[in-house]
């Protein structure tokens, strides 16, 4: 049974981690800024295309970017439980007071708060510094900036179960980042892309997170145009969390470094 106090304990754990290595951090903000600086002009073309007459570009980048770089947050789920093996502390982990759940909880609620985080920089940033001109309610974005990248932990923790070597595991967050960027939307607008890419897209998370900033922020939207893209994110997490449940050993074997 879980424990807040136990719960709290891993969680300064990780805190503590964070602080002595803020790139990870550094990555999820400065990276998709930067890059929205090179390819904000490209999408203004494609969005007036697309019907908006008055876009600027930032309408893509903005919540492309943040959506893309917020995939990292799986490596780093992934890696806080692969590299326990590494420094030889996981065993200490597994027979202290600390379950299993407290665990789990204790690393990926700091990543939950860093994904959520990420999210509010990227788009003040994209406000200021962008043009970015949100139409619809701010407020709607509030669930959909902590579903994602809760729907994002648990798919780091689903990593971490399923893959046996941090090399595997990162090669997956990798190239699951960059496909999913692709086919969902967040690097090109959807309305871009091939027929077969637009048929596959709501397989992804990353579909569903632009889906939902797309209709508050291009189609002036509320709580309604979030409403589905929120739904489907926590169904997704509820499957990530079975394949959690189902393949994740605390005895099980990892190699965190070879």
């Amino acid at each position: 049974m879980t424990s807040l106090r136990r719960v709290a304990v891993v969680v300064r754990h990780e805190v503590r981690v964070f602080a002595r290595d803020p790139l990870p951090l550094m990555v999820l903000v400065v990276f998709p800024v930067v890059t929205m600086a090179f390819l904000k002009p490209a999408f203004r073309p494609a969005l007036i295309a697309a019907g908006h007459r008055d876009a600027n570009g930032a309408e893509q980048v903005v919540p492309g970017q943040a959506t893309l770089s917020a995939f990292f947050v799986v490596t780093l789920v992934a890696w806080s439980f692969f590299s326990e093996y590494g420094w030889g502390t996981w065993e200490r982990l597994r027979t202290s007071p600390v379950a299993s759940l407290d665990i789990v909880l204790g690393k990926g609620l700091p990543r939950v708060a860093m994904g959520v985080a990420q999210l509010v920089v990227v788009f003040a940033a994209g406000v200021a510094l962008f043009g970015l001109d949100i139409r619809g309610d701010v407020f709607a974005l509030v669930p959909l900036a902590v579903v994602f990248p809760a729907c994002l932990v648990v798919l780091g923790v689903a990593v971490t179960a399923v893959f046996r070597t941090a090399q595997q595991a990162q090669a997956f967050a990798i190239v699951g980042m960059v496909l999913f960027g692709a086919i969902g939307g967040a690097l090109v607008p959807f309305s871009v892309l091939p027929g077969w890419a637009r048929a596959i897209a709501p397989l992804t998370p990353t579909y569903w997170a632009m889906r939902g900033f797309r209709s508050v922020v291009l189609d002036g939207r509320s709580f309604g145009g979030v409403a589905l893209p929120v739904g489907v994110l926590g169904a997704m997490a509820a499957v990530f969390m079975l394949v959690a449940l189902l393949r994740l050993r605390f005895d099980d074997k990892k190699v965190a470094w070879s």
